[in-house]
């Protein structure tokens, strides 16, 4: 499972991020509502609070090692 990061932002920059990106799916869980977002090739969920505060959480994509071919770099 890939480790996931998370950031509050201002609920106006949301709106901005909602303009610019491909909507998935959302929905309303209590007072808080939940957006699946395609951002320049990313999954991202957004959950817009109902106190104006917005979280975006994203995974955090590691690098790939070939671990076939680490070992003979050094050869």
């Amino acid at each position: 499972m890939n480790k996931l990061s998370w950031q509050a932002i201002p609920q106006g920059e949301l709106a901005l991020l909602l303009g610019q990106a491909r909507l998935d799916d959302s929905r309303a869980v209590g007072a808080a509502t939940v957006y699946q977002l395609s951002v320049e090739g990313r999954d991202v969920l957004a959950i817009a609070l109902g106190n104006g505060q917005a979280l975006l959480v994203e995974s955090c994509v590691q690098p790939k090692t070939d671990r076939r071919n680490s070992g003979l770099a050094a050869l």
